[in-house]
């Protein structure tokens, strides 16, 4: 039953929010979903899409801030393990940003900005704003992608934060994280893809 429900609302994920937030690979998501618990995708991330789900499902409709406090809770756990190396990943950057849509949905502008952040400091702490650039000297906090379709992901979730980080600064006056300047390899400077 619960994995009848959670397939569900992933199905609704990629159905509904997925073309508009379109950074997770659905194949890959799904098929790390099938495998022993800890090798599946980080709690933050599943409960973060689902709060999107939930806020545009009226089924799922009044479940949307039981899962939005548990995204952000479990984002906020995988931040105190260790040394925060823990939450230095893809997933987690993805989860922010996910949080943040919630968020600026919900009209939690301070929670907004802050999620925001979360999700850009990431992308930059990976490198993401530099990932396809010639000559990397900073250290890298990622293997090398295995492939095409993980290096899209990677660019997919660099670009989602960085056109949320300009969407909360119009919003609000406040300065961007990002500077364009730093962008580097993705070919010349555009608009969000």
């Amino acid at each position: 039953m619960i994995r009848d429900l959670t397939g569900r609302r992933n199905q609704i994920y990629f159905e509904k929010i997925h073309p508009s937030l379109p950074m997770i690979h659905r194949p890959r998501f799904l098929a790390a979903m099938a495998l022993a618990p800890h090798m599946r995708p980080p709690v933050a991330l599943r409960y973060a899409m689902w709060t999107q789900v939930c806020s545009v499902t009226p089924r799922y409709h009044s479940l949307q801030e039981h899962f939005y406090a548990r995204a952000r809770k479990y984002a906020e756990s995988d931040e105190m393990k260790g040394h925060g190396e823990n939450m230095i990943t893809l997933a987690h950057s993805q989860a922010w940003s996910l949080i943040a849509a919630f968020e600026f949905k919900m009209m939690y502008f301070p929670r907004a900005w802050m999620s925001c952040g979360r999700a850009t400091r990431l992308c930059q702490m990976m490198g993401l704003h530099r990932q396809d650039g010639a000559g990397l000297d900073v250290k890298q906090c990622l293997p090398p992608p295995r492939d095409w379709t993980e290096r899209e992901e990677r660019r997919r979730t660099f670009w989602m934060a960085f056109c949320q980080d300009r969407y909360a600064s119009i919003g609000t006056g406040w300065p961007m994280t990002i500077d364009e300047q730093d962008v580097r390899g993705h070919g010349h400077f555009h608009s969000c893809p």
